[in-house]
C-alpha cells in the first residue's frame, strides 16, 4: 500500500494498482530513441502484475498500531514482505516464465536492500532475507537454462537483453511510485534502456502539479494521461484492526489524473 497525506486524509493506493499504472506506461513506451522491450508481451505482463502477490495483503491492509495509521509499502515488517514476494514469483511463473524470470528479479532486487546497513534491518530478519536470496537466485538460474532452450527466449535470457527488460521494469516501477507518493524533487534516471544494440540513456524526470515532464520522453503520445485509484481514509489515529478494516471497506475511492509531457529537449 501507498499511502499519500491529502487534503486532511490519507490516500491509500494498492500495490497491484499502482503496478499497473506502471504497466499502462509501458503500453505506451516506444518514442525513438526509446524502443518497445523484446519479447514485448511478457515484459508489459510482468510490469503490470509485478506486484500481484500484494493481493491478499492489500484485501485486509496491516495496521501500524505505534503509529496509528495503515502500513506504508516500506514500513512493513520484512516476513510479510518475503510471503508477497515468494508469492508474486511463484504467481507469475505459473502465468508465463519469461515474466515471473523478471518478477522474480524485481522481488530479489528489492529484498537485496534489505541487506545494506543502512537498512538497519534486524539479524533475525536479515538470515531470512538471504535464504531468500539464495532460493530466487536458483529459480531464476533454472528460468535462464530452461527458458535458453526455447527459440522465443533463446535471446531474451542473454545478459545484456534479460538486464534491459529488468531496467526497464524497474523504471516504469519508479515512475509510478514517484507520482503516487507525490514526488516533488526532479530526479535523472541512469542507464535506462534504449532497446536497439542494448544502448542506454539519461531519463529527466521533473514533477509538476499535474504529473511530470521527462527529457528525453519516451512514450508513443505526447501528452499521455494515465489515473490512478485509491481510497481516502480521514488521518486520524487508528488502533483496532478491526475498526480499521471496517472503515477501508467503507472508505470512498478518490482517483488521480497524471499527465506527462516532453520535456524542452525532448520536444
Amino acid at each position: 500500500m501507498i499511502r499519500r497525506a491529502m487534503d486532511g486524509h490519507w490516500l491509500c493506493i494498492s500495490q497491484p494498482d499502482h503496478a499497473h499504472f506502471a504497466g499502462a506506461m509501458g503500453e505506451a513506451w516506444g518514442r525513438p530513441p526509446f524502443l518497445p522491450p523484446v519479447p514485448r508481451a511478457e515484459v508489459l505482463r510482468a510490469v503490470a502484475e509485478h506486484d500481484n502477490g500484494w493481493v491478499e495483503w492489500e484485501a485486509a491492509p496491516g495496521l501500524d498500531r505505534a503509529a496509528g495509521r495503515p502500513f506504508h509499502f516500506t514500513e512493513m515488517p520484512v516476513a510479510d514482505h518475503l510471503v508477497i514476494w515468494r508469492r508474486g514469483a511463484q504467481r507469475m511463473l505459473e502465468q508465463n516464465p519469461y515474466a515471473g524470470l523478471l518478477v522474480s528479479m524485481h522481488g530479489a532486487a528489492l529484498m537485496r536492500f534489505r541487506l545494506d546497513p543502512a537498512a538497519r534491518t534486524p539479524e533475525s530478519d536479515r538470515a531470512a532475507v538471504r535464504t531468500f536470496l539464495v532460493e530466487q537466485e536458483r529459480l531464476q538460474t533454472a528460468l535462464r537454462k530452461g527458458l535458453g532452450m526455447r527459440p522465443r527466449y533463446r535471446e531474451a535470457v542473454a545478459t545484456a537483453r534479460l538486464t534491459a527488460n529488468f531496467r526497464l521494469l524497474q523504471l516504469l516501477d519508479a515512475l509510478s511510485l514517484l507520482l503516487c507518493c507525490g514526488a516533488i524533487e526532479p530526479q535523472t534516471f541512469t542507464a535506462v534502456p534504449l532497446g536497439k544494440g542494448q544502448r542506454r540513456n539519461d531519463l529527466d524526470f521533473t514533477p509538476d502539479a499535474g504529473g511530470a515532464t521527462l527529457t528525453p520522453y519516451p512514450f508513443t503520445k505526447d501528452p499521455a494521461s494515465f489515473v490512478v485509484t485509491g481510497r481516502l481514509l480521514p488521518a486520524s489515529p487508528l488502533s483496532d484492526l478491526a475498526g480499521f478494516h471496517a472503515a477501508w471497506g467503507q472508505a470512498p475511492e478518490r482517483s488521480l489524473t497524471f499527465t506527462l509531457r516532453s520535456g524542452a529537449a525532448g520536444a
